[in-house]
């Protein structure tokens, strides 16, 4: 592990996954190394670059036994950046994939990432935070076994920081669409089958055609429906349209709908987080079946959902 001696602020303990979970003795007790340009001529940047091109051979060939070595071969450097910066510059410079920056910083598209100094990994990966908090970081830590990775804690003057790092793991398309597009809702439900479009379709209750204001989602009576972005609980109620159905107020005008549910979990004037379980799939009110009737609107106008949902469903 190549570290510049500085004043004694971090250590990173490292542990990571195999059979017995052997955990390996790697810390240090110096400051991490400072990169101050992103060119050669800075010698810390120049020995950053040679820790990546060792890490990123390491990742292309990892499993169990190489997990050790993994490990020991992981180097963190920081780097402050300069107005012309952007993630993806940066991460094209530094030869590491902007997935490893974002989750290891866990940074926002939304709030930006020119805060301050930031953490950069020498070997690509996914770094899963232990408490996730943003709706990325729940999306990322849903999508992934928790029985895979290498476990680091690294102290820092702003705390700790502990996070799962699965090295050579990259954004799925849903992750990386709910990165670059904030304005992206997560889905309702982990499985599904459509049964319904958005749009004009024969109404299976009546026959007649008619216009269908969301998606109809098939799943088994009782499977968990989940709130598809953060926002406050304005309506919990029961009609003979919608049966038992829950509305959810976002940012930007939005609102979302989860009709026919078998019971209600989500109390009414609550905040929830995307992925707060809200109710479960039920087959209430005009209904031929258990499925979810799922809306969303803006300034109280009917959106077709299926542009606008990114992360964590599987059809």
């Amino acid at each position: 592990m190549h570290i510049i001696p500085k004043i004694p602020l971090v250590i990173i303990f490292i542990q990571f996954f195999i059979p017995c979970c052997i955990a390996i003795g790697q810390e240090s007790s110096a400051a991490l190394p400072s990169i101050k340009r992103l060119d050669i001529r800075d010698t810390t940047f120049k020995q950053f670059l040679d820790d990546v091109e060792i890490g990123r051979k390491a990742a292309r060939s990892h499993n169990i036994e190489s997990g050790e070595n993994i490990a020991r071969l992981l180097t963190l450097y920081t780097y402050t950046p300069t107005e012309e910066d952007d993630i993806f510059k940066l991460a094209a410079r530094c030869s590491i994939p902007y997935d490893a920056i974002v989750t290891l910083n866990r940074l926002s598209y939304t709030r930006g990432f020119l805060n301050g100094a930031l953490i950069l990994p020498s070997v690509p990966g996914i770094f899963i935070p232990e408490d996730p908090e943003s709706d990325l970081e729940r999306l990322i830590l849903s999508g992934r076994s928790g029985e895979a990775g290498i476990f680091i804690t690294i102290n820092i003057p702003e705390g700790k920081r502990r996070f799962r790092f699965i090295p050579g793991d990259t954004f799925t398309s849903n992750e990386r669409a709910f990165f670059l597009n904030p304005d992206l809702f997560r889905f309702p439900l982990q499985k599904f089958i459509l049964t319904s479009a958005f749009g004009q379709r024969i109404s299976p209750i009546s026959g007649r055609n008619s216009q269908h204001n969301g998606l109809d989602l098939a799943a088994p009576a009782g499977t968990e429906v989940y709130a598809v972005r953060e926002g406050v609980v304005i309506e919990t109620a029961e009609n003979s349209i919608y049966g038992k159905y829950v509305i959810i107020k976002h940012d930007g005008g939005w609102t979302s709908l989860y009709g026919h549910l078998s019971n209600i979990n989500a109390v009414l004037r609550s905040q929830v987080k995307a992925g707060t379980i809200i109710g479960r799939v039920g087959s209430t009110g005009l209904s031929t079946g258990p499925h979810l009737h799922f809306e969303l609107r803006q300034n109280g106008k009917a959106q077709d959902p299926a542009r606008l949902l990114g992360g964590a469903g599987n059809k």
